[in-house]
Order: structure tokens, then sequence, then C-alpha cells
């Protein structure tokens, strides 16, 4: 069985190119660094690196490069493992910092997020409003350790835990003609002022295919990024919107707003997701986090 040290080593002779510089990381002699290479190298009766008279520079050849990156996923699930298993008698305690969306943070998320404050009293959690495309950003960087968006979309680095989907409404002020009805079609929205999200947010981009496919054109008057100023601007009068509906209960409670269903023939849902770090190590408390999120409704 192939040593996870002498990967290791490799990797890092692969990535350094320098034998003198993995050697001082590892705290051996040049020497030292070749041997374990060409031990390696009769372990799996393959040659791993070019070596031709002139040629300093380390050059990999294609056995050397599939056991780069295989080793690389190697080395990255051992210490998820080692996480793991240490995580079975680890203290569910500390920081989990968050970033979210508005329109999630807002809503979605208080109700999965007080259960699993209460049932873990030592963790505390930082929560930050942000863009979704900043989201991506802070989780990639290590800025934080979990993001929570809507419409996750696959992104290099990225791993996307799906966790609940949020049914789509038109909502309206209480004196528009729409409130009076049980529910409405999309093509009852031809035409209409109407109040969007930024193009550069994934529920607009949502919103925009399902009127698309019923081939309804409604007329956009202003586009914001966040949805509290778009409920507000509904109910002043400026226009229709189509939001999560479970956004818009305080307003219908309060009776500044009306909420109408879709029909079932075209009613769509806007799916939320945890983003987190592709094979990343995750503390019990971010794991927790994760967990209490995702089976929130299950």
């Amino acid at each position: 069985m192939l040593d996870l040290t002498a990967i290791q080593l490799f990797c890092d002779l692969v990535e350094t190119r320098s034998f003198s510089r993995t050697a001082e990381r590892f705290f051996v002699s040049q020497s030292a660094v070749s041997q374990r290479i060409r031990v390696l190298e009769r372990e799996l009766k393959q040659s791993l690196l070019e070596r031709s008279k002139g040629k300093s520079r380390v050059v990999t050849t294609p056995a050397g490069q599939l056991l780069y990156e295989q080793g690389k996923r190697l080395l990255q699930d051992a210490t998820e493992l080692e996480a793991q298993v240490r995580g079975l008698s680890e203290v569910i305690a500390g920081e989990v910092r968050v970033a979210t969306v508005y329109s999630v943070g807002l809503h979605a998320l208080p109700g999965r997020l007080k259960p699993f404050l209460r049932e873990n009293p030592q963790v505390n959690v930082h929560l930050e409003y942000s863009q979704t495309g900043k989201v991506y950003q802070d989780v990639l960087s290590g800025g934080v350790d979990v993001g929570i968006v809507a419409c996750p979309a696959p992104r290099t680095g990225i791993e996307i835990i799906p966790f609940g989907e949020e049914r789509m409404a038109v909502i309206c002020p209480p004196e528009h003609p729409f409130a009076q009805r049980k529910s409405l079609a999309l093509t009852d929205l031809e035409d209409e002022p109407f109040l969007a999200f930024a193009d550069s947010i994934p529920t607009r981009k949502l919103i925009d295919q399902r009127l698309a496919e019923h081939g309804v054109s409604v007329r956009i008057v202003m586009a914001f990024d966040n949805i509290e100023t778009i409920k507000n601007l509904v109910e002043i009068g400026s226009g229709v919107a189509i939001v999560p509906e479970e956004t818009a209960h305080k307003e219908v409670n309060e009776g500044s707003l009306v909420v109408v269903p879709l029909n079932e023939k075209d009613v769509f849902l806007r799916p939320a997701g945890v983003v987190v770090r592709e094979r990343g190590t995750r503390r019990a408390a971010v794991r927790a986090f994760i967990e209490a999120i995702r089976s929130h409704d299950n």
C-alpha cells in the first residue's frame, strides 16, 4: 500500500518544482527526497519524473501527473476523514461564519437557525448579508465557513448542498385588481408594471426564464438587488412583483400586501442551497450547522 507521506512529498515536489524546497519543508536532505521518489516508482513500476541530461526542472511523466492529481484528492479525503473521526468526540462550540442573501437569510433561515442555537448554546453564528457573487467569493477565499444562496449554481471549487424550495407568487397592494383574484396565470402579467430583481440576481434569471417560456413580456419599471426594497415599492403601488411567497408573510399580516398564487400550470419553485468549499475540512460546529439547515424540513 502506498505511503501517504510519500504521496504528500511527491505532490509538494510537483508544486514547488524544487528538490531543495521540498527537502526543507519535510526536514530531510535532497537525497532523501530523491530516494523516496525512487521507492514510489519501484512500488508503482512507473517512472514519475522526466529525467534527462540538461533538465533541472521537475517535470512529471503522464504517470506522475496522474499520481499528483489523484494523490491530492486522496490527501484531502484523508484529512477530511481524520477531522470527521476526531469530531465524534469534539465539542460542538465556537463560531460559524455565514454569508447569505437577503431573500433567504431574512425569511428562510430564522426558522432553521433558532432550534440549532437552542440545541448548541456554545456555538456563535456570525451572519452577514451580501450579494450572491460575493457569497461565493467569500466561501472560496475562506472568509466565511458557509454560504446560503438562492438558485445555487455549480462553480469550480464549490460544493452545493440543497436544502429547500420556495413557492413563487405574485404580490400586489390591496387596492390592485389582482388582489381580488384567487390565482393568476403568468400571462396575466403581460405589459403589467413590474418591479424586478436586478440582472445579477439568480432569482431574476429564474423569473425571466419562466416568463419567456410562457411568452410573457412584463414592463419592468425598476430593478433592485434587495427584496425588501421591491416589497416597499409594491406597497405604494409602483407595480407588482414575483417573489418567494413566504417572504411577504409579514406584510400580508399587516394588510399592506396581498399574495396571489400562480395557478397550477404556471407555479414554479425557487431552490435554495448551502454552498461550501469542495473537499474543505470543516469543524464540528460547521458540520452541525450545515446538517441542521439541510435537515430542517426532512
